[in-house]
């Protein structure tokens, strides 16, 4: 029989179910691919993390409670009130009414590092205002922290005309080592999801690539050859009954003998005795290629020798099964 070439394999449409099940059969691969992404994530972060950590820092706390004289009918100042933020105290804890009470009481320190260990956050109620004290002395912090208190008492008798009576300090809390956030599991799970995904388009594209030899259907597109049938890797009584009478019918007809495609493509075959009878190619499922089976049949053909058709071996019986059915029957050629 003369081959044909497979010119339809990038025309021909997708067999759903085949394409599932070949994706099974990869799903070690995409595991492999969520972990390696995991893993290449976490490492990421874990070394990003660790070249700009930076030395070591202590943080001093301060709970400040601001007192207003506020009335039930006074609108304007409970406008004011809520108009003064954690950003709005974090710019007036920098300012120069604040800071030339705090400057006399840390005669060593300058005022750029005393204006930068500050930050302030206020969770709720604008009457209790948080103020953190950053730096990489704990002892610094504290002294700083320790200022602060007196300069924010003495500020908030100064704003008795903006409604504003006292400030307080209602906790402070010594400076501790500040712990950087960790979240290499953020990473791990980001990586995992990328590596996934990856894994799927990767899969996509290597299916699309692939002419693999799975179905009858594969040798048919191919080489137009008939499938004779599959030889399973584990004693499948059904395949192995399909393919006997296909078998015992084509040695009744005309003879025929078996020559491996791996020996052909390797020139490992004695094309006289070929040439006495009809030549069943036995390709080995899942490993062998369409390209490769067309270019065996193209050699074949050169040598006059008759190609009767074409037997899979070492199939899965498990993929088969799932994909014509338990009660099925094979397609033939």
């Amino acid at each position: 029989m003369k081959p044909v070439r497979d010119e339809g394999f990038w025309r021909e449409g997708m067999d759903e179910k085949r394409f599932a099940l070949w994706f099974i059969n990869k799903i070690g691969i995409l595991m492999a691919a969520a972990f390696a992404g995991a893993l290449f994530a976490g490492g990421i972060y874990l070394l990003v993390r660790s070249l700009t950590a930076g030395p070591e820092q202590y943080r001093a706390e301060v709970m400040y409670s601001i007192v207003y004289d506020i009335h039930e009918d006074d609108e304007v100042l409970k406008d004011f009130v809520n108009e003064y933020n954690a950003y709005t105290w974090g710019d007036m804890m920098r300012s120069d009414r604040v800071m030339e009470e705090v400057l006399p009481l840390l005669p060593d320190t300058e005022r750029s590092v005393i204006e930068e260990s500050v930050s302030t956050e206020i969770v709720s109620d604008p009457q209790f205002l948080t103020a953190y004290f950053t730096t990489e002395d704990g002892d610094l912090s504290n002294r700083i922290a320790a200022a602060y208190n007196q300069a924010m008492t003495v500020f908030g008798q100064t704003m008795k005309d903006r409604g504003l009576t006292a400030i307080e300090v209602w906790k402070a809390v010594p400076a501790r080592p500040v712990e950087i956030e960790n979240k290499v599991w953020n990473a791990v799970i980001l990586g995992l999801i990328l590596g996934i995904f990856a894994g799927i388009v990767g899969l996509c594209i290597r299916y699309v690539l692939d002419d693999t030899l799975l179905l009858a259907e594969d040798v048919k597109k191919c080489s137009k050859l008939p499938m004779y049938g599959y030889r399973t890797r584990r004693m499948d009584i059904r395949w192995e009954t399909l393919l006997n009478r296909n078998l015992t019918h084509c040695g009744e007809k005309t003879g025929f003998c078996e020559v491996k495609l791996e020996d052909i493509l390797f020139a490992r075959v004695d094309y006289d005795k070929l040439r006495k009878l009809p030549v069943l190619i036995t390709a080995e499922w899942g490993a062998a290629k369409r390209s490769q089976l067309l270019f065996a049949t193209e050699q074949l053909s050169l040598q006059d020798v008759d190609v009767a058709g074409v037997i899979l071996e070492e199939a899965d019986e498990t993929f088969l099964r799932l994909y014509y059915g338990r009660g099925g029957k094979e397609e033939q050629g």
